[in-house]
This record gives structure tokens, sequence and C-alpha cells, in this order.
């Protein structure tokens, strides 16, 4: 399933225009180029599903997999203390892109979160990126 309106579908599933931490058949991750925090991923289904509501059960379950995984990357490779693992389904529920994705956003002890967002390079999102990807590699489930 593709949706050419779909940002997430045309620029990162097809063009693979972002900074990458994990790619497979099913699932793609990569660094919000508006990040709340630095180490902000993504995590997307490859195919388009708009919602929790409409995501196939086993990617949904693939997802997750991936989701646990990358966090588990994110807090050891980044000396997070804690992290927000966020999902809104709906544009009362705050979702902006119409793709249901996962948002894994690193959290440190007194430092406030500033949740206006400003773009970030992708040559600096990818010296994050590379840090997370090596940190995957350590990870097992």
């Amino acid at each position: 399933m593709y949706d050419e309106t779909c940002i997430f579908c045309r620029e990162i599933a097809v063009k693979e225009n972002a900074a990458f931490v994990y790619r497979s058949p099913n699932i793609l991750a990569f660094m919000d180029n508006a990040p709340i925090e630095e180490g902000h991923v993504l995590v997307i289904p490859r195919n388009h599903y708009e919602n929790i509501f409409d995501i196939d059960k086993e990617i949904y379950m693939e997802l997750q997999l991936v989701v646990k995984r990358i966090a588990i990357a994110v807090k050891e490779t980044l000396k997070t203390d804690g992290l927000n693992i966020g999902q809104n389904n709906g544009r009362v529920a705050n979702q902006v892109v119409m793709h249901y994705h996962v948002h894994i956003i690193p959290r440190y002890y007194r430092k406030k979160i500033n949740w206006e967002r400003e773009t970030a390079s992708i040559g600096d999102l990818e010296i994050v990126a590379a840090r997370i990807r090596e940190g995957i590699k350590g990870v097992k489930l």
C-alpha cells in the first residue's frame, strides 16, 4: 500500500530521504527531522497505514519489537535517563502525518523538553543515526 499524498510514503519509504537507523522489508526507523530532543527517532511501517485502527496486526507486532530494540539502543547509546515512546491517532490527538508512526524521544533528568520543534540538518541527524545504528547491533531481545 502506498499513498502519494503521504510524506512518509513518498519521501521516506520511496525516496529514502532520511537518516535511517533501521530498515527491513516491513519497517523503517529514522531520525525525526524536527527533533524534540537529540536522538528523536520515528518508527513506521513501510506500507501506508493511517493509524492504529487500520494497521495490520502482524506489521503492528513486528513494529513494536523494532521499537523496543531501538529504544534499548537509544537509551544505552545516548546515555538517557529515560524515554518517551508515543503514538498519536487522528488530528485531534496531534497526529500531524497521517501515516502510522511511533516516536522514541530521549529524556534526561534536569533537562526540560522544549516542545517547540526546529528542523535539524541531515548531517547532524546522520551523526546521531550512525551512533544508534551501531548500538542496535548489540541489542538482543
